[in-house]
């Protein structure tokens, strides 16, 4: 089986090489705090409110917390025990899910089982070569919670006993949060309120992320600086280590672990649609030396399957507000996101020749 970094970094007193960071993607862990970073109740009674700071919390972070979201705390309590429990189970129970491939980018499928993995950098091949392959310090365990089937549930873990009750509880609550969220943002932005309903996030994937304590995080990532392909994450962190870019200045900043609360991070298919309205939310993830930490991201993303079509949203433009983006069917628009992120923008540019 792969060779976790769970089973082994309690051990060791220096990071293995390959798991040491390039001098040039190396995090600075020591941030402030992003006390400024928007708390946002979603349970005030009026709607525009909600949308208006939502929409200003997108622009300026592509990041914000929400609370009053509609998940229990107490249900929050339970999704990070089981998951606790999940990685602590035996090798014999845990190397079902790995494959022989050890390394992977989180690339998920529609159908793809739980996948347990250590998570690397994608970095496409340049000149016929790659540069240094950065491989992140976590544990990564990763399945489809919607839409949900019969035999996608029975491939979920059994171990724990409640695994299957308690994400399937927790998925279906962050699914209703992440999909209020949509309708507020097209509140704010003029849209109709179902205007990303159906197909536009008919996915939700969900990543559990074990950091273990790390011996020296001054040369180790989480995860390195990033945006998300899909429309929407969801994450619930217990402990600080979620970093995020502020627009304006480029000023990273630390996302404070607020009990109850979700981080909601912007993909860049919400950039698209608003037609740069909006910001995707970039961040990163540092390691730490005092304990293990763990998150949970549940990314919503468009069907794979068909034409789901992701473009500027056709209400929104104008002759004073021409399309940044030219239209892509969801299929290519991954495989332009996944050949080389850095360049997105700019393959989506509809005027470039």
């Amino acid at each position: 089986m792969a060779s976790l970094v769970s089973s082994w970094a309690s051990q060791v007193n220096t990071v293995p090489e390959r798991y040491v960071v390039p001098t040039e993607k190396r995090l600075n862990v020591n941030v402030p705090i992003g006390k400024e970073i928007p708390v946002i109740d979603l349970s005030h009674p009026n709607s525009a409110h909600i949308a208006e700071q939502i929409i200003k919390a997108s622009q300026d972070y592509g990041v914000f917390q929400v609370i009053n979201h509609g998940v229990s705390q107490e249900l929050i309590g339970d999704v990070l025990k089981v998951c606790d429990e999940f990685f602590k189970l035996p090798i014999e129970d845990l190397e079902k899910y790995t494959e022989e491939e050890e390394l992977s980018e989180f690339e998920p499928n529609l159908d793809q089982k739980p996948k347990l993995f250590i998570e690397k950098e994608y970095k496409p091949k340049k000149n016929g070569k790659n540069d240094k392959e950065v491989v992140f310090w976590k544990d990564t365990f990763a399945h489809c919670t919607h839409p949900t089937k019969e035999d996608r549930i029975n491939s979920w873990p059994e171990k724990p006993a409640q695994y299957r009750e308690v994400i399937g509880k927790y998925a279906e609550g962050v699914r209703k949060a992440n999909l209020r969220i949509l309708e507020l943002m097209c509140e704010g932005l003029g849209l109709e309120k179902d205007y990303f309903a159906n197909e536009l996030s008919h996915i939700q994937y969900i990543a559990i992320n074990l950091y273990p304590k790390c011996p020296d995080p001054t040369v180790t990532a989480g995860a390195v600086e990033h945006n998300d392909g899909g429309v929407i994450n969801l994450l619930l962190q217990e402990l600080g280590g979620l970093h995020v870019r502020r627009q304006k200045d480029g000023q990273w900043l630390a996302v404070e672990p607020i009990p109850g609360a979700l981080v909601c991070i912007n993909g860049m298919v919400l950039k698209v649609i608003s037609n740069g309205k909006l910001e995707s939310g970039i961040h990163r993830v540092a390691t730490n030396s005092v304990r293990d930490r763990i998150s949970l991201g549940c990314l919503t993303s468009p069907t794979c399957c068909g034409e789901c079509i992701i473009e500027p949203a056709k209400p929104l433009l104008s002759e004073t507000n021409p399309p940044k983006y030219k239209p892509f069917s969801y299929t290519e628009y991954l495989k332009i996101f996944f050949t080389d992120s850095s360049e997105f923008e700019a393959a989506l540019n509809p005027y470039k020749i």
